[in-house]
């Protein structure tokens, strides 16, 4: 009878702590899956494209990468500056690195082609040159994100590991007993 007890008790906790280990492995691959979703995947699609311009208005085309609300192809009044651009882009996401907004663009001079790049550190707006936010047709603007975004990761796959090590050490405590 002893022994028909502590199996009983173990299958008790090892079904508690299996649905403790899906749940975590659920919400932690959840948390995942939406941070790389809203990462990669504008809410129109893969391959996103908006015109913001009044008819008849002189146009540019530039990109908008990274943790915005919605990244893609911008086409926007040649007047637009970046604060008006990513605006139109929904605003930073969470967990944006504003102090390092990176601008690409292409500078022709004469036959020479180069890329120039341009970083402006957007936490401080009220530093920044205003000139340095004029947009030039072609530019690519990328928002990566902080390390806090990592480490949000990394924490979720560690609470993971302690609580399948906790059940495993709970079930080999409760058969030796």
């Amino acid at each position: 009878m002893n022994t028909l007890m502590k199996q009983i008790a173990c299958f008790r906790l090892l079904c508690f702590y299996s649905f403790i280990i899906i749940f975590s492995l659920s919400f932690a691959q959840a948390q995942t899956i939406q941070s790389s979703i809203a990462q990669t995947l504008p809410s129109a699609g893969a391959a996103s494209y908006y015109y913001i311009a009044k008819p008849g208005e002189l146009t540019m085309q530039v990109n908008v990468w990274g943790l915005v609300k919605n990244p893609g192809r911008y086409e926007v009044s040649s007047s637009t500056d970046l604060i008006q651009l990513l605006s139109y882009a929904g605003g930073p996401a969470d967990y944006a690195k504003m102090d390092e907004v990176k601008i690409t663009r292409t500078v022709r001079n004469g036959s020479t082609i180069s890329k120039q790049l341009i970083v402006l550190d957007l936490e401080r707006i009220d530093k920044v040159e205003e000139a340095k936010l004029v947009l030039y047709p072609g530019d690519t603007i990328f928002i990566d994100h902080t390390i806090w975004l990592g480490m949000r990761d990394v924490f979720s796959v560690v609470a993971t590991v302690a609580i399948v090590t906790t059940a495993v050490t709970q079930v080999i405590s409760v058969s030796r007993r």
